[in-house]
């Protein structure tokens, strides 16, 4: 299984490279060969390396759905139709995330928010502090729609949080940092979006994105791998 999860690391770093290559330069041809191929990889890698819980279905969901999201963004240079329809598909993601991250728990019994709900706080920080960065930018029907993107982007993130105590210590840290790091990334993508486009500003958010579905896949996949 070493062996194995070793070729197939080094076959997800040629995509990433690829991927972050096409980022940076503009090269689509080379993104429309490697950004699909990078939730394809994730997904793959997962199943390869967890038990058969019955709640797995759920993270398999969460990829594919993120896998849409990635399809459909790579066309929305063209319209703006296609942004919003790829932006949909990740807060359907995120949505499931959440789901996701109440069943991948270890030990019953009450939550962390439940024990110490004050901790919302600062997400509820967080949440203003993304809409604030973002306001100046939206107009009309799209003020409403990115405070509930915000807020199912930050709920993904309370949900990973949540499960701190309840669950494998190394599989907190790293899924709560993944979570964290997909905040980063679509809290880049609107704001070269709606505020101001920066030089390379793609390659920002693929660095953050692969890195943050990265490491919620193997949180998971580390609580319940294989022996």
């Amino acid at each position: 299984m070493k062996t194995r999860n070793l070729v197939l690391h080094v076959l997800f770093i040629v995509i990433t490279a690829i991927q972050l290559y096409s980022s940076w330069s503009g090269n689509r041809t080379f993104e429309y060969i490697a950004k699909p191929l990078i939730l394809v990889w994730i997904t793959v890698y997962f199943l390869l390396n967890t038990h058969r819980e019955s709640f797995r279905w759920l993270v398999i969901l969460a990829f594919f759905l993120s896998w849409i999201g990635d399809l459909i963004l790579m066309f929305a240079w063209k319209n703006d139709l296609f942004f919003f329809s790829g932006i949909g598909g990740f807060f359907l993601s995120q949505v499931t995330y959440i789901f996701a991250f109440r069943k991948y728990k270890l030990v019953p019994g009450r939550s962390l928010l439940n024990r110490k709900p004050l901790w919302l706080v600062m997400f509820v920080l967080i949440l203003i502090s993304i809409y604030w960065l973002i306001w100046p930018g939206l107009e009309g029907i799209m003020k409403p729609v990115v405070f509930i993107y915000a807020l199912s982007l930050v709920g993904m993130s309370i949900a990973a949080f949540n499960r701190y105590g309840r669950t494998d210590r190394r599989s907190f840290w790293i899924t709560f940092s993944g979570s964290l790091l997909f905040m980063a990334s679509d809290s880049l993508l609107a704001i070269f979006k709606f505020i101001n486009d920066m030089p390379h500003g793609g390659f920002l958010v693929m660095v953050t994105y692969i890195a943050a579905q990265y490491l919620i896949m193997t949180g998971i996949a580390g609580e319940y791998k294989k022996n």
